[in-house]
């Protein structure tokens, strides 16, 4: 096991044959379209890295990631904290009729002979953040002096009429009535 810096270029069919796990701590300035999805990084996203072959011969990496950010918030534009965590196991395949072969539980890593590991990561990361970011509340935004908008739901009101009380009078009228 390696713990420490995460490598950028890897040879993950290597590493794979020789069973190594990687452990470190990624720098978020390392992944630019990570960058422009968030407001800031609380500290350098975690990652592990776990390289195997299955029962069936095929390079597998077994990849775990989480991080801290500040994302903003979709409905006051302020920050907000989000925790990102993600897992997922990676088969390394040379080409895409391979990786429509793969069982369900992989999905593909096309890999020539080295790899962008620190992209791989950031794939990951992008995959996990959530496609609208809102606070939980409903004080959302009182920082900032931005009124969240009412829903325009008026509470029930005891004595407010009914529109088919006027159809049900008309409908008994007609009962009483011996004629019909």
């Amino acid at each position: 096991m390696t713990t420490g810096g995460i490598p950028q270029l890897i040879e993950a069919r290597t590493l794979a044959a020789r069973g190594v796990v990687l452990k470190g701590r990624l720098d978020v300035a390392k992944m630019p379209r990570l960058s422009a999805a968030i407001v800031a990084a609380e500290q350098p996203v975690d990652v592990n890295c776990a390289f195997f072959c299955d029962e069936e011969g095929r390079y597998v990496l077994n990849l775990q990631v989480s991080g801290e950010f500040r994302v903003d918030c979709q409905r006051c534009l302020s920050a907000m904290p989000v925790e990102l965590s993600a897992q997922t196991q990676l088969a390394v395949v040379w080409t895409d009729e391979q990786a429509a072969q793969l069982p369900a539980r992989y999905d593909p890593l096309l890999a020539e002979a080295e790899t962008d590991l620190w992209s791989v990561v950031e794939d990951e990361l992008l995959l996990a953040l959530p496609a609208f970011s809102y606070h939980a509340d409903t004080h959302c935004g009182e920082n900032a002096d931005i009124a969240v908008p009412d829903s325009g739901v008026q509470p029930e009101t005891e004595n407010k009429t009914n529109p088919f009380d006027v159809l049900a009078a008309l409908k008994e009228d007609t009962v009483e009535d011996p004629k019909l």
